[in-house]
């Protein structure tokens, strides 16, 4: 009989137990759904996911390349229908603001380089994910407002190997200042291009040695292009320009992997990006998103963007065998994470120096 009640006991205040995690799990804030952790955390955002039964996506990534992750996040979460509005990082940032200011949350998700505008506007959460304990830490965001989707690997430049030989070829960035290569390169004029060159230059050399370094690049007549830098690359294969600087390794082994006459330097440290994924302060579906981070950063979406042509952000899943070549650690070189928060606040002053520089 002892036994017996005891074993009810024991039920009883497990039963107590699942109604207080219940009650618990419904009662979290934003805030605390974003740093859940510990063994309960899965259980908790499935069972709050079921309730909310979607999300909103808003920011940047084609939508060819999104449809085969959608497809596996709903095969293991069907309860969940994933919305999404595809915009530039700007357009992104302002509708995150606009419903900030309106008080009509509607957003979830976010993918945006506007990281510093959104941290600064209060309008996303610091949050946590399990599979971010597989990232290095210098691939995290030590505040924990944003992950990696994936990286955008730069080169210094990118040449075509019919008007250039390899011998020939610029080696360094001091290589980039002989006269002969006057009025023979060009670059992207944007903030993804030529822009982001400047302020890595900036931010790893240190303003002074970048001016008086970039001074100098100046003489070279540079071609600026208001094209796609993918397109421009196309123009060096295409033997309209011989040399690109600062080209996106993904549209050289694209290019190269297709037989186009490409080559490239690879800077020590190579520069590197990322597409941050963030989440909303006042998500209106808090769990589902948080499901949507974690499957985004874990092995099977990153090996679908592997497979899209994308140097995945996970360090357990490998770059595809045409990006491999161009990965900093297979050349031996160490890789400069790009902060996005100091890019952004050094991007107006740069833009003026370009402008003086270049324009």
């Amino acid at each position: 009989m002892r036994a017996l009640r005891l074993a009810f006991a024991v039920g009883a205040v497990s039963a107590s137990a699942l109604v207080l995690s219940a009650m618990t799990a419904l009662a979290l804030t934003n805030e605390e759904i974003a740093r859940l952790s510990g063994p309960d955390r899965q259980k908790i955002l499935e069972e709050g996911a079921r309730k909310e039964g979607e999300l909103l996506w808003v920011g940047s990534f084609n939508e060819e390349n999104a449809k085969p992750i959608l497809q596996g996040f709903a095969a293991r979460y069907p309860y969940i229908k994933v919305n999404r509005v595809r915009t530039d990082s700007t357009k992104a940032l302002q509708r995150v603001l606009a419903e900030l200011r309106a008080r009509q949350a509607r957003t979830d998700l976010i993918t945006s380089n506007a990281v510093v505008e959104l941290k600064e506007a209060g309008a996303v959460l610091s949050f946590r994910s399990p599979v971010l304990d597989q990232f290095a830490p210098e691939d995290r965001d030590p505040d924990g407002f944003s992950a990696p989707l994936y990286f955008v690997n730069y080169g210094l430049a990118a040449y075509n190997t019919n008007q250039v030989s390899k011998a020939d070829a610029p080696k360094s960035y001091e290589d980039l200042l002989d006269p002969k290569w006057r009025s023979q390169m060009t670059f992207a004029s944007s903030a993804s291009g030529a822009l982001f060159f400047v302020s890595f230059l900036r931010m790893s050399w240190g303003d002074d040695k970048a001016r008086a370094y970039l001074e100098k690049l100046s003489q070279q007549k540079i071609i600026g292009r208001t094209e796609s830098a993918r397109t421009v690359l196309g123009m060096v294969a295409s033997g309209e320009h011989k040399i690109m600087i600062n080209p996106f390794l993904t549209h050289v082994g694209e290019l190269a992997r297709k037989g186009a006459p490409l080559e490239v330097l690879m800077a020590n440290p190579t520069p590197v990006s990322s597409t941050p994924v963030l989440m909303a302060k006042s998500a209106p579906h808090p769990h589902a998103t948080l499901l949507l981070i974690d499957y985004l950063l874990d092995k099977e979406a990153q090996g679908m963007l592997r497979d899209a042509g994308y140097f995945p952000a996970n360090p357990n899943v490998e770059p595809s065998p045409e990006l491999k070549p161009y990965s900093p650690k297979e050349r031996g070189l160490n890789k400069y994470i790009v902060d996005d928060s100091k890019l952004g606040l050094m991007m107006s002053d740069t833009a003026t120096l370009f402008q003086k520089l270049f324009e």
